[in-house]
């Protein structure tokens, strides 16, 4: 279980997002780029997170430059979060990592922390902010279960990303629409905010439901 937490949580740190929302997921085994999980495979967006971390990439696989990037966006959590990763292997640090977000994360929410698991926790500031980010965009969430409102929220901000990049959007899917906006798009879409949490990064949801 361990091994697998680390597996999917890579996945989430490939794409320089971390937080509770999408980590929660990870430490469940379920977790989806968006509603689809291919692009974690897509060779040229990982070789631009790469090096828009300042990654050297001549000369390296995509499974090298994958773990170079992994490694690089824990580390930079970890001082983000003033946790000290010296003498720390890479697995404990990014679960010290997560805890810690999940914990910043409830007490931004006004969640109660005390006496509560922090997997239950993860789960309930996940669904908090679901909600928080549907009142925001004027979803409805009456007679709907999570998965339904995350799916509707996930697809009206890229759609509406999408609008305020120039992106042209008729006939186009809220998948197609999102990889161009993180293979060609993403600084930009990062300069506007136009994906507000964790200052305006491109996030996850989860979709296991």
């Amino acid at each position: 279980m361990r091994k697998m937490y680390m597996s999917f949580c890579a996945i989430a740190l490939l794409f320089g997002l971390f937080g509770s929302v999408q980590t929660y997921a990870a430490t469940e085994g379920k977790l989806e780029v968006h509603g689809r999980g291919h692009f974690k495979h897509d060779p040229e967006f990982i070789k631009k997170k790469a090096e828009s971390l300042g990654i050297e990439t001549d000369g390296k696989d995509t499974e090298t430059i994958a773990k170079e990037v992994k490694e690089t966006i824990i580390k930079q959590k970890a001082k983000e979060l003033g946790i000290d990763s010296n003498g720390k292997d890479l697995e404990a640090l990014a679960k010290e990592v997560w805890e810690t977000e999940i914990k910043k994360d409830a007490k931004e929410l006004g969640i109660a922390t005390e006496g509560k698991d922090l997997h239950d926790l993860a789960r309930e500031v996940h669904e908090t902010k679901i909600k928080k980010d549907a009142k925001e965009l004027g979803i409805s969430t009456d007679n709907k279960d999570l998965h339904t409102i995350a799916h509707e929220v996930r697809e009206k901000r890229i759609f509406k990303a999408a609008e305020k990049l120039g992106i042209e959007t008729k006939n186009k899917s809220a998948d197609e629409l999102f990889k161009e906006i993180i293979t060609n798009h993403a600084d930009k879409a990062k300069e506007l905010n136009l994906f507000p949490h964790k200052g305006g990064k491109l996030h996850f949801f989860d979709k296991s439901k």
